[in-house]
């Protein structure tokens, strides 16, 4: 399993903590990145699930108030674990944080659900890529599911118009290649931004580090718009160039 330095610097995350905490409030997070998520996970009562790259938290708390039973968040960042840490010292769920690299943590094997936004697109390399699906595949136990949100690595953003309108802008060499570093400045509500670097894969490569570490089923899933949004053209571009995506996957019996 490749060394935790392979993974993003913890301390990139520690420097932006509270910024992107703030970039929660954008409107695609609940209008399709949280709703394209909860289709995906499903009712998840009664549930043991590991949020990995849970950041601060968001998700995580999300999980735990929807009815999972034990609910852990794992994130390389330790300001973004503190974080997380203080939100449930002011409204006490019974989430449990741990600070750890995704792609070298030893989870526990009997999970129902292995969650992870915003964690694969983090793989500079194929072998982290592979890393990071074999931390989701140990955590479940037999005919459990992975699912997660990513950047949408099927579309080319140099083909889109700007999405400045959501609140990131988002760019990347044409046309990408595998280990190319794709970057969204995100906004913030002074007009400042800040970046956050994720990496190309292809297609393929991920469907190949999911079959290596012996998922089966895995596929892209949506990304699907609140149906209370569905009638606003503000949402036209997004959903017609979708900068970002849901995936699944699931550990065999």
């Amino acid at each position: 399993m490749p060394p935790a330095s392979s993974s993003p610097d913890s301390h990139e995350y520690d420097a932006i903590a509270d910024a992107y905490r703030e970039s929660k409030q954008l409107s695609f997070r609940a209008a399709v990145e949280g709703h394209t998520l909860k289709q995906l996970w499903g009712d998840v009562s009664g549930m043991k699930i590991l949020d990995l790259a849970c950041g601060e938290g968001h998700h995580t708390r999300i999980l735990k108030k929807a009815g999972g039973v034990l609910v852990t968040g794992v994130d390389i960042s330790r300001e973004m674990i503190q974080l997380a840490e203080r939100e449930e010292s002011r409204e006490p769920l019974g989430c449990r944080f741990v600070q750890a690299d995704a792609a070298a943590y030893e989870p526990e094997t009997d999970h129902d659900l292995v969650v992870a936004a915003y964690l694969l697109n983090y793989a500079s390399t194929t072998a982290l890529l592979e890393a990071f699906c074999r931390t989701a595949f140990s955590a479940l136990r037999p005919g459990a599911r992975f699912v997660g949100f990513n950047d949408n690595v099927r579309r080319d953003p140099n083909e889109a118009p700007s999405f400045a309108p959501y609140g990131f802008e988002k760019s990347c060499p044409h046309p990408p290649r595998p280990g190319d570093e794709i970057i969204y400045h995100i906004q913030q509500a002074d007009g400042s931004s800040f970046p956050v670097v994720n990496y190309y894969q292809s297609p393929t490569a991920y469907a190949e580090a999911f079959a290596a570490v012996g998922f089966v089923d895995f596929q892209w899933e949506g990304p699907w718009l609140d149906p209370a949004e569905r009638d606003n053209p503000h949402w036209a571009d997004f959903m017609a160039h979708e900068p970002l995506t849901g995936f699944s996957a699931r550990r065999p019996e």
